[in-house]
């Protein structure tokens, strides 16, 4: 007898956890690391500031405090923190973590955002400790790395980027500012004289934006003329950074589209060259828009991948989609029937793609398959004993025909002539033989059924 324990153990496929160690995808470590994120997001801004402007405050003081002790207390938490190895097996453990943590590369950068060199130094070394603080940023490659390796649209690469360029912009006005000592001595004599930081770092930043676009201030040391050249190459390289990233979010999102006229033009050249119709050739064209309105696709297996899926996803999804259509049908929608059997049945739904006016069934033909309206358009039925083309029943979506000639092994009673671009979800008589081998205690209902179905039917449209 096996015990729920020892089940929930087998389905622990990645391991046991450590007493010790901190499961890494946890809601509260995801938590943490959106607060770190949050401090280092800000510390983007406030430490360049310090350091460009010389800008000091209480605050300021205060939020390098804290700011230390939450990235000491961080770097014990991605100590002592599980992964997960290259063969998705869950590590965990003191000594595996810390290994890993240390050999991995991120300890380094973590350790000198918090390292206090302040106390490795004298006062009179303050310009050395206030760049040290700089280190800090270092912090930044974990942001980096899980903007990377995050799931991202188009656009929302597109706005991280942007982020970027704001970013690049900002650290470059605080260098511009801390570097440009000949520049901020004839600060007085130019048309705009800032009063505050505010307008300071507006000037500077302006300033920045210019000379990234190829206009420049006005320069007076060796520094100032080579930063500014490294300005304008910054600029480039952004640029075309972001023209690129605008080109392919453009091409993203007219992706389909572009597709589905490259296979009109396609589709139209080949009917030249093989010398088909005019007409013949516009219904071929009208299949491709049909098939593009109604799917957003120039296949007709658009919806392909379903059969790469896991079996039992496979049949979950074509339940999902087929359900209500076999719970119109009489002899498959009785509660006798055991739901093992409807989902093979779904299983072994095929579907076909009909173009108006194109004929489904004829009447005479002997039929093996019956046939459920999966889309928007209509089938009717044309009245069997007229010579003429006469409509005598529409069909729409979620109903069915041709099943007595499935289930009586007849001949059609009736014709059915697709009225518009439809899609049609077959059932053959191969497949519902199957479904009664594969489940013999099941094929007397499910004959009880079709013979009720059979009675119930002695005339009528569905042939």
């Amino acid at each position: 007898m096996v015990s729920p324990q020892d089940i929930i153990s087998a389905r622990k496929l990645q391991g046991e956890m450590s007493r010790f160690t901190l499961r890494h995808d946890s809601p509260y470590r995801t938590a943490w690391d959106l607060g770190v994120i949050a401090l280092v997001l800000l510390d983007l801004v406030v430490t360049p500031l310090s350091l460009g402007f010389n800008y000091q405050s209480a605050f300021l003081d205060l939020y390098d405090t804290a700011e230390s002790a939450v990235f000491v207390v961080d770097f014990l938490i991605r100590m002592l923190s599980s992964y997960i190895d290259e063969h998705g097996n869950l590590i965990s453990g003191p000594k595996q973590t810390i290994t890993n943590y240390v050999t991995s590369g991120w300890a380094i950068p973590d350790l000198l955002s918090w390292f206090p060199f302040e106390l490795f130094s004298s006062s009179s070394h303050s310009n050395v400790i206030g760049f040290f603080k700089f280190l800090r940023l270092a912090k930044v490659s974990h942001l980096a790395h899980r903007l990377n390796s995050a799931k991202k649209a188009g656009i929302v690469r597109f706005v991280m980027l942007l982020g970027l360029v704001f970013t690049i912009s900002h650290l470059l006005a605080c260098y511009w500012s801390w570097v440009a000592v000949g520049w901020r001595a004839h600060i007085h004599e130019g048309t705009f004289v800032p009063k505050s930081l505010f307008d300071e770092y507006s000037l500077c930043w302006s300033l920045v934006i210019g000379s990234v676009n190829a206009s420049p201030p006005i320069m007076y040391t060796t520094a100032e003329l080579i930063s500014v050249a490294c300005f304008m190459l910054i600029g480039n390289v952004l640029q075309a950074s972001v023209f690129g990233a605008v080109a392919a979010l453009i091409a993203s999102i007219d992706e389909n589209e572009a597709a589905y006229s490259k296979k009109i033009i396609t589709v139209l050249e080949r009917c030249r060259f093989l010398g088909i119709p005019d007409g013949l050739t516009k219904r071929i064209r009208g299949y491709y828009e049909n098939l593009w309105r109604e799917t957003k696709s120039v296949s007709s297996d658009a919806d392909l991948f379903i059969e790469e899926l896991s079996p039992a996803l496979v049949c979950e999804v074509k339940f999902q989609l087929y359900r209500d259509m076999l719970k119109q049908i009489p002899f498959l929608s009785s509660k006798t029937l055991a739901p093992v059997v409807i989902e093979v049945l779904v299983l072994h739904l095929r579907t076909i793609i009909y173009m108006q006016d194109d004929v489904l069934i004829r009447k005479g033909e002997f039929g093996d398959w019956m046939g459920f309206i999966g889309s928007k358009g209509s089938v009717g039925v044309l009245d069997p004993n007229s010579e003429m083309t006469i409509v005598i029943q529409i069909l729409r979506k979620g109903d069915y025909f041709g099943e007595m000639a499935l289930l009586q092994r007849t001949k059609r009673a009736a014709t059915a002539v697709a009225l518009t671009w439809v899609q049609i979800h077959v059932l053959y008589r191969q497949d519902l033989d199957y479904v009664k081998e594969l489940y013999p205690t099941q094929t007397e209902i499910l004959e009880n059924e079709i013979s009720k179905y059979k009675h119930m039917q002695k005339s009528g449209p569905h042939s």
